[in-house]
């Protein structure tokens, strides 16, 4: 293990993962089942400078097994995907960086949900959901480290508590914390601290879900409720 007293320096980086999703005018007919829904998510660094081609080697999207081809690979800008679908599911996303130093790569579990227009709410169309992930490395190489600058990254104050509320942030969006840890070259060191699922992984995809828009606490799990 690391510890504390072997810590000079925290590199902290945020990234947000977001979707868009879109009822379609009319199913799909080319599916079974038809597709009620367009959508499209992505990987992105929380700072609107931030270049992730600088950072990220690869980013690996693992959609549902039902779609064809559903390990989607992306090796440059922009980390997005775009599909339809007629049900929300479970997508871990892995970040693979641009190091030959431990951590290499990590994984975001997202959750992919689809809207439905409910209470008459026809005008619904179209919803967006974006949530934040910070991961933080501890004492990252020279190269690394301007790597993590360049594409969003701080350098953190040890000497201040860091916070993850945003209290003036009105949209619908969720913090979760992904930590890495790396040691000092002689020994090295990596722990990963995964965000909250909302539902376990299933092989069958999973019923269309009401979803309301809410703020949430870092160390709250996302209080939206799934219908079957």
């Amino acid at each position: 293990m690391t510890d504390r007293d072997d810590i000079n320096e925290i590199v902290e980086i945020d990234f947000e993962v977001g979707h868009s999703s879109t009822i379609r005018n009319e199913p799909t007919t080319n599916h079974n089942p038809p597709r009620t829904h367009d959508w499209k998510v992505y990987l992105r660094s929380a700072d609107v400078h931030g270049d992730l081609s600088c950072l990220i080697q690869r980013c690996v999207f693992y959609l549902h097994p039902e779609f064809p081809n559903n390990k989607r690979e992306l090796r440059s800008t922009p980390f997005a995907i775009q599909e339809s679908g007629y049900a929300g599911f479970h997508l871990p996303i892995d970040i693979f960086f641009k190091t030959k130093k431990e951590p290499k790569k990590f994984r975001i579990e997202y959750d992919l949900d689809l809207h439905t227009n409910v209470d008459g709410q026809t005008h619904r169309a179209k919803e967006s959901y974006v949530r934040k992930y910070r991961c933080t490395f501890c004492n990252p190489d020279p190269e690394f480290r301007q790597k993590i600058l360049a594409a969003g990254g701080k350098i953190k104050d040890t000497n201040t508590t860091s916070t993850n509320n945003n209290d003036n942030d009105e949209s619908d969006s969720e913090e979760k914390q992904v930590t890495a840890l790396q040691a000092p070259p002689s020994e090295p060191t990596v722990r990963y601290t995964s965000p909250p699922q909302k539902r376990p992984y299933s092989p069958v995809p999973t019923a269309n879900s009401t979803t309301k828009k809410v703020k949430v606490e870092p160390s709250v799990i996302n209080s939206k409720k799934k219908q079957s």
